[in-house]
């Protein structure tokens, strides 16, 4: 998994995508506040598409997933598809203590916890929930990698 879609040119001297990267965010299971600081980024508050984002409804539009709650036993195969119908170069964000390490809900019968247990991450942004800066400030870090 990498951010290779979202990268500056190698030459360096345009510091703005052609594109702005896609993000599809996907909730898992959990209090859904995670889920709603990264949907307060498409308002007026914050710049998310003057930032090089744009939020997209379909997985074969995005390029980095955004993933949200602790991962349910329910949602797994959610997860695996919309993983499967993203264009290759795509990235996974865990978003929130819940998918990053299970937060209160550590795996169990209905619960398999956090991302960090599962799968290769390439960011996560901790916090519980994290703020709508914290996400963004996150997002723009690795766009620059």
């Amino acid at each position: 998994m990498d951010a290779t879609r979202g990268r500056p040119s190698a030459k360096g001297a345009a510091s703005r995508r052609e594109r702005p990267i896609g993000l599809y965010v996907l909730e898992t299971g959990g209090c859904e506040g995670c889920f709603m600081e990264i949907e307060s980024l498409n308002g007026s508050a914050f710049a998310l598409e003057q930032a090089g984002f744009v939020c997209v409804s379909d997985p074969a539009d995005a390029d980095w997933l955004l993933l949200t709650g602790a991962v349910t036993r329910v949602c797994a195969e959610m997860v695996d598809r919309v993983w499967r119908a993203m264009p290759p170069g795509r990235c996974l964000i865990a978003v929130g203590a819940c998918a990053v390490d299970g937060g209160p809900f550590p795996a169990g019968y209905a619960t398999l916890g956090g991302l960090e247990a599962l799968t290769p991450v390439r960011r996560s942004i901790t916090g519980c929930p994290p703020s709508p800066d914290d996400i963004l400030r996150a997002l723009q870090e690795l766009a620059q990698v």
